[in-house]
């Protein structure tokens, strides 16, 4: 008799965005800015997910991983493969507005667009959370809080009005 490997449930990128930017806020409180800077970026980058599968046709693959069917992206794995899948930030926040703006059938509204007008986490990068600091100064971070926070409103707005856009 040969075991069943676990089942993982799929992924809540809603809930887990509110989680990382409630540890984000906790991590700014202790002063811990390395922490509350990538757990801001990994709530963003989570919010954004849960809105292109939520409202702009993103789909979850089998694995597990999200992707646009209509859309093709660079891949992470080779230059020259390009696929649907939805990346990290801050590619992640240009996949976002490449497929909002690609999907004119659905009023994005003015908070949606305001969003998108500037890519706050253009200067983020996963690896900062290997620095000693020094270079993390409060306005990056509290910045990316604030985008955090702006993502998840926005998503919960559109969710409550349950029209998929954003008013």
């Amino acid at each position: 008799m040969t075991a069943t490997p676990p089942t993982s449930p799929p992924p809540d990128f809603a809930r887990a965005s509110v989680h990382h930017y409630r540890s984000a806020v906790l991590a700014t409180g202790a002063r811990w800015q390395i922490s509350a800077d990538h757990l801001a970026g990994l709530a963003a980058e989570c919010a954004i997910k849960a809105i292109l599968i939520s409202f702009l046709g993103s789909e979850l693959k089998p694995n597990g991983m999200p992707h646009h069917p209509e859309m093709k992206f660079p891949s992470n794995r080779r230059r020259r493969d390009w696929d649907g899948q939805h990346g990290h930030l801050p590619a992640l926040w240009e996949q976002l507005t490449a497929v909002a703006h690609r999907r004119n059938d659905t009023a994005a509204g003015l908070l949606f667009s305001q969003l998108l007008w500037e890519n706050p986490f253009a200067d983020w990068d996963v690896s900062d959370r290997y620095c000693d600091g020094t270079t993390l100064a409060k306005e990056h971070v509290d910045r990316h809080l604030k985008a955090a926070h702006d993502l998840i409103a926005a998503h919960e707005q559109a969710r409550i009005l349950g029209t998929g856009t954003f008013v």
